[in-house]
């Protein structure tokens, strides 16, 4: 008698070491969670890296400004898996995610709501939409709904929202965003206090939304929103101050030389 076992591919075999280390960390402890990250390709989904990048723990840049400034990415996939534990979507539910990125997040909530729900992802750059709908839809995610369009505005059209995500870093919460989210409905978001940001999960109590979980995380900031200022305090440019926009701070005085 023949007996004969298949081998993993090398993505297959890198996407489950990459499993190991997020719930090593403590992430995808949502079963449903775990078996989307199973389930869908990252790789596909930013194709210009090798696959062994692809599964890495870091980010994977996507795009960049003339000065090097970071404007899309995928994000680590620690991060990717925490969130969506914090988001906890169930089968049916009707998503919105801003920030597209690759499309890969949106393709993990699209496997998660099933058939019976939906997922609209907004982005405010023509570029990334246009490649993150080439990717949902190569990977056979067309039902995702892909939208060009400021993020702070969200998708009133279609609201209400039973879950909603950023996965860009705001200055605060849009309040257009909090009245397309649904009563009772969950709302993940990357905020910054101080120059750190942490993946805060709102729950909406009536007029209120109710922070449950906490998380430090990291995020490319949200064009558009220039709530947050930094300049160097020290002439080797080696100290920075951080401040918001509604704070009266002028850094020049700390610039002086004693």
């Amino acid at each position: 008698m023949n007996t004969s076992t298949t081998s993993p591919s090398p993505a297959e075999a890198l996407r489950d070491v990459m499993i190991q280390q997020i719930q090593t960390a403590g992430h995808a402890s949502n079963q449903a969670v775990e078996l989307a990250l199973r389930a869908i390709p990252r790789h596909r989904f930013v194709p210009d890296a090798t696959v062994k990048d692809a599964y890495a723990e870091g980010t994977v840049v996507t795009k960049r400004a003339d000065d090097g400034t970071v404007l899309s990415c995928a994000s680590a996939p620690i991060i990717v898996a925490m969130m969506l534990d914090q988001l906890d979507i169930q089968p049916g539910d009707r998503v919105l995610e801003i920030g597209a990125g690759t499309g890969y997040n949106a393709a993990l909530m699209a496997h998660i709501t099933g058939p019976a729900g939906h997922v609209t992802t907004v982005d405010i750059d023509s570029e990334v939409t246009a490649g993150a709908r080439a990717a949902l839809d190569t990977t056979g995610y067309e039902a995702v709904t892909v939208i060009t369009r400021d993020g702070a505005l969200g998708d009133d059209e279609n609201a209400p929202y039973d879950r909603i995500i950023f996965t860009v870093g705001p200055w605060d919460i849009p309040a257009a965003i909090v009245n397309q989210l649904a009563p009772g409905g969950r709302l993940v978001i990357p905020l910054r206090w101080r120059g750190e940001a942490r993946s805060v999960g709102f729950v909406r109590d009536g007029d209120l939304l109710r922070s449950e979980t906490i998380e430090l995380c990291g995020f490319v900031p949200m064009i558009g929103q220039k709530g947050e200022h930094t300049a160097s305090i020290d002439p080797d440019e080696l100290v920075s101050l951080v401040w918001d926009q509604d704070q009266a701070i002028d850094p020049a005085p700390a610039r002086r030389r004693p």
